[in-house]
């Protein structure tokens, strides 16, 4: 229950107020008693409106983007670089990652690498240029459909309970449509780490080995195939269809917000970039999709899940919570304030 205290009084009191102190007194313990009563009444309805009302999704506060990001181009000795996120590093990311790709893998692969890159600049504050993390620096630039694909999935991020995912992503093995899955042409050995999880959600999702494999580790929801997601991009599969198939169904797309993320606009339907990455041309650029496999050390974090704060139909009510998370439970906690507030005008009397 949410309890809520009313503020004290500095005021001295005056002789009226002096001369009914009794009689106050005594409509004060009568003006709790109804308070009690009436709070005591309306939390059952609360609650008994979250449970059988239609499930609501959980208010997801804002996410604060990262417009820059320091890169580690050399270990030893330590080298930096401050980049910016959007227009220099993720386009790097992309054309070096998968370049080669078809329109919405590379947008996709952008989402991933953002996604991965957020979880760790959380955790470190930089990350490594390379296979231990990503590769930014390769021996080619970046295109213009590489620009474009994070132009459209601008500050997107993939999140599980509200919290963003560590979006861990490999080569995989080479497929072909219309299955796009467990090919056997694996030439990078990574197709092991990969998860296959169109239509699951919560538990039942997969988790790639290259995290610590864990019900309770809400920040490994699998690994996306690069191969695989070329395959199904090929066969008509949008990017986010793409990503749900790879971390699940249950997988939230979410717009971190600041300076350097644009409000979207309408994109018109079934508009794609000219040179969508075809396998000729992946061909004569070499952009064979590369092994990208983010660091699978102690770093993927655990959080247990929280208990006793949730309620049936997606509501949520605890200590310190900002809100009832359900349409249905709202009116009558706002009737109980009311209350609440009309008990303190009477003790201001």
């Amino acid at each position: 229950m949410l309890l809520v205290a009313a503020p004290s009084s500095s005021r001295t009191p005056s002789p009226r107020s002096s001369s009914r102190a009794s009689l106050d007194g005594s409509a004060a313990s009568m003006n709790d008693a109804a308070v009690r009563r009436r709070l005591a009444f309306l939390l059952p309805l609360t609650l008994a409106g979250c449970a059988a009302g239609e499930r609501v999704d959980g208010v997801t506060q804002p996410i604060a983007a990262f417009c820059s990001a320091e890169v580690i181009v050399s270990a030893e000795p330590r080298e930096t670089v401050v980049v910016d996120v959007e227009t220099e590093y993720l386009p790097r990311v992309v054309n070096c990652e998968n370049g080669g790709a078809a329109f919405e893998a590379l947008k996709a692969q952008a989402v991933s690498a953002r996604t991965y890159l957020y979880y760790r600049l959380a955790r470190t504050g930089d990350i490594a240029d390379g296979t231990s993390d990503q590769v930014f620096g390769c021996d080619r630039e970046p295109r213009e459909e590489h620009y474009e694909a994070v132009r459209a999935t601008q500050g997107e991020v993939l999140q599980y309970m509200e919290e963003t995912i560590a979006g861990f992503y490999v080569a995989g093995s080479r497929q072909t449509p219309p299955e796009c899955r467990g090919g056997t042409d694996d030439p990078t050995n990574t197709e092991r780490f990969v998860t296959y999880n169109e239509g699951l959600s919560g538990d039942g999702v997969e988790q790639t080995t290259l995290g610590w494999v864990n019900p309770g580790n809400i920040y490994n929801r699998g690994c996306l195939s690069q191969n695989g997601s070329h395959c199904l991009a090929e066969s008509g599969w949008g990017y986010e269809d793409i990503l749900r198939f790879y971390y699940g169904t249950d997988i939230e797309l979410v717009t971190a917000e600041g300076a350097c993320v644009e409000p979207s606009e309408p994109e018109d339907a079934g508009v794609v970039a000219d040179d969508a990455g075809p396998a000729e041309d992946a061909a004569a650029a070499g952009d064979d999709a590369s092994v990208a496999a983010p660091d699978a050390g102690p770093s993927v974090g655990v959080r247990s899940p929280t208990g006793g704060g949730s309620l049936g139909s997606g509501c949520a009510v605890g200590v310190g919570a900002v809100g009832v998370g359900a349409r249905s439970g709202a009116l009558p906690w706002l009737v109980a304030l009311a209350f609440v507030r009309l008990r303190r005008r009477r003790q201001r009397r």
